[in-house]
């Protein structure tokens, strides 16, 4: 009995190394997939303001969602957990709305971004809850600091990109007038 106990005390010895490793590849496999989680969900709360979400990094975000709520692979296939699921089918949703084009109407233009805030904010929210945040719909809705002066900002660059280009193109002329000085005037 003695010897089944020194061999038992011998593969302890010999498994626990390699069991320590696996269990931290593990643990390092799960922290980093939880970390990109965050990243990304990071950057679309940061970015959610209607001013910034035509900046890259929140472009950059979306585009990241595919990959870190993808799920685990086995086999070949992934594996998902229900709120994972929940995330790629609203992420699904709203690239779709993204994806159509917004009416010239005033009216059109107006439906079609209040229904893109709503798919994002459905969104966000579902990813919060994936990764364990308590963030109800409200709250993202409506904890936000968006200076008026950036949304400003970011629509005077948007007609200065517009005019510029339509200029540069020979599609609109630019108005110059000629005036005289009030030095000029007086030499003549």
């Amino acid at each position: 009995m003695t010897w089944l106990i020194s061999i038992l005390a011998v593969l302890a010895t010999l498994i626990s190394p390699l069991l320590a490793v696996q269990v931290q590849k593990f643990i390092e496999r799960y922290n980093s997939k939880k970390e990109l989680k965050i990243n990304v969900f990071t950057q679309l709360m940061a970015t959610r303001s209607p001013s910034a979400k035509l900046s890259n990094e929140h472009v950059r975000a979306l585009n990241m969602i595919d990959l870190a709520f993808y799920g685990k692979i086995r086999k070949g296939h992934p594996k998902r957990t229900s709120s994972e699921q929940d995330v790629l089918n609203l992420w699904k949703e709203y690239f779709a709305h993204l994806s159509s084009s917004c009416p010239d109407t005033e009216t059109g233009s107006t439906i079609w971004n209040q229904t893109s805030h709503n798919l994002f904010l459905n969104l966000l929210s579902s990813m919060a809850k994936d990764i364990g945040y308590d963030f109800d719909r409200v709250h993202l809705q409506n904890v936000i600091y968006s200076p008026i002066a950036h949304g400003d900002l970011e629509k005077d660059q948007f007609k200065i990109r517009k005019g510029l280009a339509a200029i540069l193109a020979g599609e609109q002329t630019m108005k110059v007038e000629l005036t005289s000085s009030a030095n000029e005037d007086k030499n003549q």
